[in-house]
């Protein structure tokens, strides 16, 4: 049974959503605000996080941040807000999808098995192809169309970064997190130095990495 953490500050709207999945076979926990969620992550591990973007004490974007720096668990955005810019945002944050509300139940119990699935997928293979580069996990080797690249180990983790988070625009900061580390104490610029580097050992295939100016990149 997959287990799934709900964070709403709304009692019915939380309650609603652990009652269809719950008769749905899913096994839910619920929270009251971002703060609350995250403690519960710690402590548990779930399958998938739904977390609603405006709650008292820690928003959603902020959890899911805190949340990422320790898991990769998929995260569900809920949200009033529907504007491009408000997706982006809850992608840079580091969530994997985002639902506008009012939403059908039946839709969200679809995302949330489509996620779950993804992410056990994801966790069993050993390699990443997408558009013709392949990224074999076990050798850390990069292969773009059959012929081997030689990449440093920085630019090796942040190619991966990229492709994991495919269609997902990662802004400098959560590279540098990431790939870097919280110590770290240079300058965000060494993200664009390495995506320079990656690029031109792509070759042909430097475009499938797109930068969201003034923000970060994404792969496309």
């Amino acid at each position: 049974m997959y287990k799934i953490l709900v964070a709403d500050d709304e009692i019915k709207i939380r309650n609603t959503i652990k009652d269809y999945l719950t008769a749905k076979g899913l096994k839910v926990t619920t929270a009251s605000d971002g703060e609350d969620a995250v403690e519960k992550t710690e402590e548990t591990e779930f399958d998938l996080i739904i977390l609603d973007v405006m709650m008292p004490k820690k928003d959603g974007l902020k959890a899911c941040e805190e949340i990422r720096k320790y898991s990769n668990v998929p995260i569900l955005f809920l949200s009033a807000l529907g504007e491009e810019t408000d997706y982006l945002k809850g992608f840079s944050y580091g969530g994997d999808d985002y639902i506008v509300k009012p939403f059908p139940l039946s839709v969200l119990h679809q995302k949330c098995l489509s996620m779950i699935a993804m992410s056990k997928g994801n966790q069993k293979r050993d390699e990443i192809s997408l558009n013709g580069i392949l990224i074999d996990l076990a050798k850390r080797k990069v292969f773009v169309e059959a012929q081997e690249i030689v990449l440093t180990n920085k630019d090796y983790e942040l190619l991966r970064y990229l492709m994991e988070n495919k269609n997902i625009v990662l802004d400098r900061d959560k590279i540098l997190n990431r790939i870097w580390g919280w110590e770290y104490e240079g300058t965000s610029r060494v993200v664009d130095t390495h995506i320079k580097r990656i690029r031109k050992a792509l070759g042909e295939k430097a475009g499938c990495i797109k930068t969201v100016v003034n923000v970060g990149y994404t792969f496309e």
